[in-house]
C-alpha cells in the first residue's frame, strides 16, 4: 500500500519544475506567517516546501500535513483557468532565469493528474485508512 506521503510526493516530483516552484511558492505565499518569506525565490520556496512535506513524523500529523498541503493545491489547481486569466503569481519567474510560464496544456494536465490523486491516495477514506492502519501498528509494538 503506497502512503498518501509516498504518492503526494511522487506525483509533486513528476509536476514540470516551473509548475513546481509556483505551486511550493504559492503555498509558502498562502500559509506563513513571516512576511520575510513572501518575498523568497521560487527556488526558495520549492526547496523548503519539498524539505517540510517529506519529513518524518508521527501518521497523524503526517496525515494532517496531507489534508494540508490538499487543501491549498486544491485552491489552485481547481481554479487554474482563473489564475491563468490574470493571477500577478504567473510571471513570477523572470525571463532570465530561463523558466517557460506555463501553459494552459501544462495546466490541464496537472489537473487532469491531481483529480486522480484526490480520487485516490489523497482522498479522505484513503488517508484515514492509512493513519489508522498506521497507528493500530504502533499500538500492538508497544
Amino acid at each position: 500500500m503506497k502512503t498518501p506521503l509516498q504518492a503526494f510526493i511522487n506525483w509533486f516530483d513528476n509536476v514540470p519544475v516551473s509548475l513546481r516552484k509556483y505551486l511550493a511558492h504559492i503555498f509558502r505565499i498562502c500559509t506563513t506567517d513571516d512576511t520575510s518569506h513572501m518575498a523568497a525565490l521560487p527556488e526558495q520556496s520549492l526547496e523548503g516546501f519539498r524539505n517540510w512535506a517529506v519529513k518524518t513524523d508521527f501518521p497523524l500529523r503526517i496525515a494532517a500535513r496531507m489534508f494540508y498541503i490538499r487543501s491549498v493545491f486544491d485552491m489552485v489547481i481547481l481554479h487554474y483557468k482563473e489564475i491563468l486569466a490574470g493571477d500577478e503569481f504567473c510571471h513570477l519567474a523572470s525571463e532570465k532565469d530561463n523558466i517557460v510560464q506555463i501553459s494552459s496544456k501544462q495546466w490541464e494536465e496537472i489537473f487532469k493528474s491531481w483529480i486522480d490523486l484526490r480520487r485516490k491516495e489523497m482522498a479522505d477514506t484513503y488517508i484515514h485508512s492509512w493513519a489508522s492502519g498506521m497507528i493500530k501498528l504502533q499500538m500492538e509494538a508497544k
